[in-house]
């Protein structure tokens, strides 16, 4: 697949963010006018499959993005919507010696009664 000049920014805005493809298109077309959403489409999964992103895969199959490359949770508000990043770092119980989690994809929906 032909590599955008405009990759490197996608990344750099997916830094620490959770972004649908519009958000990121929406960001990107105001530096890069000429910037075709479908391309951005394609560039963001070319680098979600190279791990230079993470698909995080939200109710309804609705996918935002980011460039986090630590382990950790997802909480996310049922009712607004908003991601919030949880660190992974903590103990389970009857864990066999020697095991470290590597990578976690969990994600915890909330709502405040």
């Amino acid at each position: 697949m032909k590599t955008h000049y405009y990759t490197q920014d996608i990344i750099n805005i997916c830094d620490c963010n959770h972004l649908t493809v519009e958000d990121i298109y929406t960001k990107i077309s105001q530096k890069y006018p000429e910037a075709g959403k479908s391309s951005i489409y394609r560039n963001v999964e070319e680098l979600t499959k190279k791990w230079d992103l993470i698909k995080v895969i939200w109710l309804w199959k609705k996918a935002y993005f980011e460039k986090n490359k630590w382990s950790h949770f997802h909480l996310i508000d049922k009712n607004s919507g908003e991601i919030v990043d949880i660190d992974h770092c903590f103990i389970l119980p009857n864990m066999p010696k020697n095991f470290k989690i590597s990578e976690v994809d969990l994600k915890v929906f909330w709502e405040f009664s």
